[in-house]
C-alpha cells in the first residue's frame, strides 16, 4: 500500500499500480510419433505468451499443407479432450490474440491438415500434423 495525499492534505490509502508481467513459452512443433500428437521430426514452430489482451499465439509450419487443403491450429486439454479452434494458418503463418481467461486449461498446441469444408468446432485427431506439449 502507498499512502498518498488528497487535495485537502488528508492521506488515504491505494494499490499501486503493477505493471501486469509477461510470461512467453516458444519451441518446436513435430510430428506425431506412436499415440502422441507430437515427438517425431521437427515440423515448425510456436510462440504463445500472456499479455493484457489475452493469450498471444504465433504458430509457423516448416511445409505448405497438401494441395487442397489447410492447416488448423488448436488449443487442446489432453486430459479431457477439450479444443478451442485457434484460427487456419495462412502462408502456413498463424499470428492471434485469443481472450482466454483461463489459459493453464490447455496443455498442448496442435496443428490439423484438412480439407477447408470439413474444419468443424472440434478437431479431427486422425488429421494432427504437428504438436507440442505445453510446459506450466
Amino acid at each position: 500500500m502507498v499512502s498518498t495525499p488528497t487535495m485537502n492534505g488528508i492521506p488515504y490509502q491505494t494499490n499501486p499500480t503493477l505493471a501486469q508481467e509477461e510470461t512467453e513459452k516458444s519451441g518446436d512443433l513435430t510430428e506425431p510419433e506412436g499415440n502422441t500428437p507430437f515427438g517425431g521430426e521437427n515440423a515448425g514452430s510456436y510462440n504463445i505468451g500472456q499479455d493484457r489482451y489475452g493469450l498471444r499465439i504465433q504458430v509457423d509450419m516448416d511445409d505448405t499443407p497438401a494441395n487442397g487443403t489447410i492447416y488448423v491450429a488448436w488449443l487442446v486439454d489432453n486430459t479431457t479432450g477439450n479444443d478451442l479452434g485457434i484460427g487456419q494458418l495462412v502462408d502456413d503463418e498463424l499470428a492471434v490474440t485469443q481472450k482466454i481467461t483461463n489459459s493453464s486449461l490447455y496443455n498442448l498446441i496442435e496443428v490439423t491438415e484438412q480439407s477447408p469444408d470439413t474444419v468443424g468446432s472440434s478437431r479431427n485427431l486422425s488429421t494432427v500434423v504437428a504438436g507440442t506439449e505445453l510446459d506450466d
